[in-house]
């Protein structure tokens, strides 16, 4: 064993050093000093000239609780170059959200040159991938002063600022924005390059997996420490990981204790190391309160014999279509009481005594519910002061025996087996702006689990806003699939386990998919015959039939590009992009275009029935290939304002991590598209109609003129059944798009996105009319289905001579 050694101690040496430490350097045991940073000199005679920093940061939101980043302190002069020296501080937002830091900053020569200026830049990295997030700067009020007191709160941004900036930093750097000063900048150099623009090159002593900010600046990775960033961690760096059950393991500040770590554990693990189980609770809610909220608090009350007891708050969100929550407690409790957002509770567990590691399960109706005391008395009672209604709770407990809680202003009680009030305590407040931290977007409230150190936010949406932050929104015309059907798609489950109105979406696109190819089909080889092809009618059905085709074909993209998204099989963003900005617009394009050659239709035939024989059948052909170029083109300029107000959303919603397709038109834009979407439907709408009816009294005012012995009515009659094939197409189609005429009028929104069947209904019938074309043109018209015929004879004719040519 080692003996202690112990030195004598001279009273009179101990402020030898002022306020440093005294040490005997050398076998002369010279007296040498070691000063603390606000002094200097050979006996730290000398108060430096320094900035006293105190700082705090501050991660409102929840997106880092499980990221460690590296913060750099330094002093920069007038031409921003860093001088000086500089701290270093390891931030772990799920650990560290309460601590203050205070640190000193030395002046470059002491004492400070009067005629510099400087200034404090704090660099913020992530230290697990060393890139950086964001800047600060601060700057010195008072630079006269030899001692200069500062103290700050700074806010991390939840994302890593992009936007450009206007230093030139040549090629070997980056211009940076500061996040709390946006007319500041500076220039964040790569490798080997140093200087304010990057221009001075010097050799880099970092290791090679490190990031060099500065010739003496090394920003190391998390497994290694040191000033050069070679020293390599052992303790969290061992094959066999000292935090169990996937723990993450975080080292503590080197400068303290090289083989200190904190385990940072899952919800469903705790201990030093994550050994131990949490305790696993489901409960089952009414539809009820699933109906009416979208997340719950859950508080955990601990009671102790002889000390008030503790409250612990669980901020849930209720999974998207489900019924059940689950959350995990690692701390001993004997209550668990469920808050819903309007102040209703349940009493959900009663533990008389804690088992650690627990499985529960539990459901929560609304006989659990906990009551407002106050309507159980009358004016009488209600007249007492506040201070001795709880004398008369436990009558309410023994008048009301299905009665399980009930609270007042104050308080929260509980009756017993006995049927006595057990009151507590209990604060009802809560806030719906995250104490002050609010950035749900489009008047959504935010509520958190904690004031100073949250670790879970939920943004409440109004009615037609949807996303983790409320930025979606189902106004009117912007439905698309994505807002109708994107949320029941669970990214964790394969197809077969998806929701059931995926499966029916699916059936349905696949339905319209096939109904719509036998109608091209059968189109094409009515259309393309050159009997067909005589007037302009023949084109524009030809035309149609084909954008038809195309039309279901984006569909079909459409739909299963969205599932394939939104469960994680497309990751890559270009495609994302682009699929986000074209499939929409191309799809309404097509549509829109279908209506028009429909219209087109209409009028050629109403100036057929006009014009009688003197219409002139070339002239219509020459016409009609004008006007499809110019009613497509136009289609598809009209409906170009659309891609470039999309856009990718990453959204972060409880559990669950999506990219949206998403688009947010200004106010003038989203008039021009409601107006543009109404003009493409309604105007080939209202042309069949006006069409029908124009052919119908010409053909009838017609034939009356020639038969006078019958009346208007019996010629009427006779006319709609001669002519009926003009009618059907038109009437068919009005009929049809009845739905999206009640939609486009309906400037309201999908309240929620929990019921989305009329809605989807409503978006898969506009799909329906371009599928019938062969129906609605050809079955009714006796020339077209006789050419129909003839196409097919053709057909066969050359199938058979095909099969027996080689015979």
């Amino acid at each position: 064993m080692d003996k202690e050694i112990y030195y004598p101690m001279n009273i009179s040496e101990t402020w030898y050093c002022n306020r440093g430490i005294l040490i005997l350097f050398g076998i002369s045991e010279r007296k040498t000093c070691l000063c603390p940073p606000s002094y200097y000199g050979s006996q730290c005679q000398w108060q430096s000239q320094r900035i006293s920093l105190t700082i705090q940061f501050i991660s409102p939101r929840t997106t880092f609780i499980s990221s460690i980043f590296q913060v750099i302190i330094m002093l920069i002069n007038e031409q921003n170059e860093i001088v000086g020296n500089h701290e270093e501080i390891v931030f772990v937002p799920n650990r560290d959200c309460r601590i203050k830091y205070h640190v000193y900053l030395l002046y470059p020569e002491q004492p400070k040159l009067s005629s510099i200026n400087y200034s404090i830049r704090i660099d913020l990295y992530n230290k697990e991938t060393l890139n950086h997030w964001t800047s600060w700067f601060l700057s010195i009020p008072f630079q006269f002063l030899p001692v200069n007191r500062i103290s700050t709160q700074l806010f991390i941004p939840k994302e890593r600022l992009t936007k450009s900036c206007p230093l030139s930093c040549g090629l070997h750097g980056q211009c940076i924005q500061y996040t709390n000063n946006e007319l500041k900048y500076f220039c964040q150099c790569h490798r080997d390059y140093t200087g304010p623009f990057c221009n001075i090159s010097y050799k880099c002593l970092c290791s090679n997996n490190s990031f060099c900010l500065s010739s003496n600046i090394c920003i190391c990775p998390i497994d290694r420490f040191g000033s050069k960033c070679y020293i390599k961690r052992s303790i969290c760096s061992l094959k066999i990981n000292p935090c169990q059950n996937g723990g993450l393991c975080i080292p503590r500040d080197d400068r303290i204790n090289l083989q200190g770590y904190l385990c940072y554990c899952n919800e469903q693990y705790f201990g030093l190391n994550c050994e131990y189980v949490s305790s696993r609770i489901n409960l089952k809610l009414d539809e009820t309160i699933v109906r009416t909220s979208s997340f719950v608090f859950i508080h955990f009350i601990t009671i102790f014999q002889y000390a008030k007891y503790e409250r612990t708050t669980l901020l849930k969100k209720i999974p998207f279509d489900e019924n059940i929550i689950t959350f995990y407690i690692s701390k001993e409790f004997h209550l668990i009481l469920i808050q819903l957002i309007n102040e209703s509770y349940y009493l959900a567990i009663v533990r008389e005594e804690f088992i650690p590691s627990e499985n529960i399960n539990g459901k929560i109706s609304l006989e659990q519910h906990c009551p407002y005391v106050k309507q159980y008395f009358n004016s009488t009672f209600l007249e007492y002061e506040t201070k001795y209604h709880p004398k008369y709770y436990s009558y309410v407990c023994r008048e009301r025996r299905d009665l399980m809680c009930f609270y007042d202003e104050t308080l929260m009680c509980i009756c017993d087996i006995d049927r006595f009030a057990n009151c507590f305590e209990f604060n009802h407040t809560i806030d719906g702006n995250c104490y002050g931290h609010n950035d749900c977007q489009n008047d959504g409230q935010c509520f958190q689990n904690n004031q100073t150190c949250p670790t879970m936010s939920i943004c409440v949406c109004k009615d037609c806003y949807y996303g983790g932050k409320c930025q979606m929104s189902t106004e009117g015309n912007l439905l698309s699939l994505d807002q109708i059907i994107g949320y029941f798609i669970k990214p964790t489950n394969s197809f077969s386990n998806q929701r059931l109105i995926i499966k029916i979406t699916l059936s349905i696109t696949l339905v319209i998919f096939l109904f719509g190819l036998i109608d091209f089909i059968l189109s094409i080889l009515t259309f393309h015959m050159k009997n067909s092809l005589q007037v302009g009618c023949g084109y524009y059905l030809l035309i149609s039939s084909i954008l038809s085709l195309f039309m279901i074909i984006i569909l079909v993209m459409k739909f299963f590009h969205l599932i394939f998204s939104q469960m994680g099989i497309i990751e890559n963003e270009f495609q994302l992009l682009f699929a986000c900005k074209s499939l929409d617009m191309i799809l309404k394009s097509l549509l829109a275009s279908n209506e028009w050659m429909v219209a087109c239709v209409a009028i050629e035939r109403t100036i057929n029935t006009m014009n009688g024989t003197k219409f002139n059948k070339i002239k219509s052909k020459k016409l009609a290939k004008w006007i499809i170029s110019f009613v497509i083109s136009l289609t598809f300029i009209s409906h170009f304002h659309d891609p470039y107000y999309r856009e990718l959303i990453k959204d972060i919603d409880g559990d669950d991590r999506r990219i949206w397709c998403f688009v947010r038109y200004p106010s003038f834009v989203y008039n021009y598209n409601y107006f543009i979407t109404l003009f493409h439907f309604l105007v080939p709408i209202l042309i069949n109609i006006i069409s029908a009816i124009i052919i119908t009294i010409l053909v009838t005012r017609s034939r009356s003129n020639l038969q006078r012995n019958k009346s208007y009515k019996q010629h009427l009659k006779e006319q709609l059944n001669r002519h009926k094939h003009l009618l059907i197409s038109p009437l068919t189609l009005v009929l049809l798009g009845t739905p999206r005429l009640i939609f486009s009028f309906i400037r309201g929104c999908m309240r929620t996105t929990r019921n989305p069947w009329f809605y989807m209904i409503g978006y898969y019938v506009s799909f329906i009319p371009p599928i019938l074309t062969f129906l609605t043109f050809v079955i009714p018209s006796d020339n077209y289905r006789k050419e129909f015929r003839s196409s097919i004879q053709k057909q066969f004719i050359r199938i058979r001579s095909i099969f027996f040519s080689g015979h």
